[in-house]
């Protein structure tokens, strides 16, 4: 599995932008929700920098 990252300002827009479609028919809202409800359950997470060995870089 990959992991996206996106900055809070990047989530924010994306999360107003999807707020902001006008979509017809249940079908295209249920996607559109579906897609802002993953986009708001992000954990906020980490990344780490592997640590160097000795005798690397």
């Amino acid at each position: 599995m990959k992991v996206l990252t996106f900055t809070e300002e990047q989530v924010l827009q994306m999360k107003y932008m999807l707020n902001g479609i006008t979509v017809i028919g249940i079908q295209n809202a249920r996607q559109v929700s579906a897609i802002a409800q993953v986009l708001e359950s992000g954990m906020p997470g980490e990344i780490t920098e592997p640590e160097k060995k000795e005798g690397e870089g």
